[in-house]
């Protein structure tokens, strides 16, 4: 087993390397491989620190380092490092070659003078090479709460006392997110290799919707243009390639919000709605649709949905505001029973979608009107807070 710096013959190598390591390990498919092809002329960049190791004269695994920064409190930079993508070919994992390459790349980043690493991870392995969280060491993540002891957010000092007491926010390079940044280029790239499905694991990070951050499992994600699965958002946001409204990040917030007491309750909070909305303008912003210039953002562009709000306005509810927007509801999650003349009925299909929305009722402290529609019907329901007291208020066949 030998360990040397990479070579520009090497390169298309340990991108599919890289591929085959990374693939559903972190996330359903993984985009690692783009970062590492895009990142090689990237001035955070170490190429002293760019090392492949070969076993039988076959690259086995891979690793490279780059610059990064904490934002201390007071808004100026400290200088930071990090390392990653780290990849072992799946035939050779858990043999101990990985940790073998880490040591020896920790070894010379060290020597080089390099004082701190932030990365994220699996405590469980990088443990054993003297990471450990970085909340310890009074560093914290740009993209969860300050107050949050982030299990995949680690930290070592390889120069001891080298952060000096120093407390801040690690900010990892910007060519991290050029997958994010340029999705048609890394779907371009992404089909020069072989195609391999992508799927989900529990032992994969939290995947959240890249629009309005729910939970993403198979059964709520989005679809693309083809019918195909959408990875990155839930049904709710997107939609046929294009996502299913056309607002700012504050009017998602504040849609959102709404929601605050079904967070409390899974979340084991107790937010009011003011606090709530400071949270998601606190994370949201890291959002992959949020971070999008304008540009490069698919936006929704459905007939049949501006036709529903146009009927849903015309039906002069009382007590009923002007709806501007309708976004994708799952069937399940609004099919409650109906007291209809003495029989308990349900309206919707829980595998079906529908467009929909939830508006205050005006004069009536929490009451609100819900509006589920499609290409027959529209339905318009009154409640109370947690769907209480649920009244049918009309059906209109279209």
């Amino acid at each position: 087993m030998t360990i040397r710096l990479e070579q520009p013959k090497d390169y298309r190598e340990v991108e599919n390397l890289t591929r085959e390591a990374f693939w559903n390990v972190y996330r359903p498919g993984c985009t690692e491989h783009y970062v590492l092809n895009q990142y090689r002329n990237n001035p955070a960049f170490i190429p002293e620190l760019d090392f492949v190791m070969e076993e039988d004269g076959k690259i086995i695994g891979h690793v490279m380092y780059s610059k990064a920064e904490i934002i201390l409190d007071d808004g100026t930079s400290y200088p930071a490092w990090t390392f990653g993508p780290i990849s072992i070919h799946p035939d050779y994992k858990r043999k101990g070659y990985g940790l073998k390459l880490l040591n020896h790349s920790l070894e010379a980043a060290k020597n080089m003078g390099i004082g701190v690493l932030c990365m994220e991870g699996k405590i469980g392995f990088y443990k054993h090479a003297g990471f450990d969280l970085a909340s310890k060491l009074n560093i914290h993540y740009h993209a969860e709460p300050r107050e949050s002891e982030v299990p995949y957010f680690l930290a070592q000092e390889l120069i001891p006392g080298y952060l000096n007491g120093i407390e801040g926010t690690y900010c990892p390079p910007k060519g991290y997110m050029v997958a994010d940044e340029n999705p048609e280029d890394f779907e371009a790239y992404e089909a020069t290799f072989p195609h391999k499905e992508k799927a989900f694991n529990d032992e994969q990070l939290p995947q959240m919707c890249q629009s309005c951050g729910m939970p993403l499992n198979e059964k709520v994600l989005g679809t693309n243009a083809d019918g195909s699965k959408n990875y990155d958002y839930c049904i709710y946001c997107y939609k046929d390639g294009a996502f299913t409204g056309d607002f700012t990040m504050e009017e998602m917030i504040d849609f959102c919000s709404q929601f605050v007491d079904q967070f409390n309750k899974d979340a084991g909070q107790n937010f009011t709605k003011d606090e709530y909305k400071n949270l998601l303008r606190s994370y949201y912003p890291v959002l992959k649709r949020w971070r999008l210039p304008a540009d490069k953002l698919p936006h929704a562009a459905s007939p049949l949905k501006q036709q529903l709000v146009d009927e849903v306005n015309a039906l002069n509810i009382p007590g009923m505001p002007k709806i501007d927007n309708l976004f994708i509801v799952q069937g399940e999650y609004i099919n409650k029973e109906y007291d209809i003349n003495g029989n308990k009925v349900k309206l919707f299909d829980d595998n079906a979608n529908y467009w929909g929305t939830q508006v205050p009722k005006q004069g009536a402290e929490e009451r609100f009107f819900g509006v589920a529609c499609d290409e027959k019907t529209i339905v318009v329901s009154e409640y109370g807070k947690d769907c209480a007291d649920l009244e049918l208020v009309m059906i209109k066949r279209r």
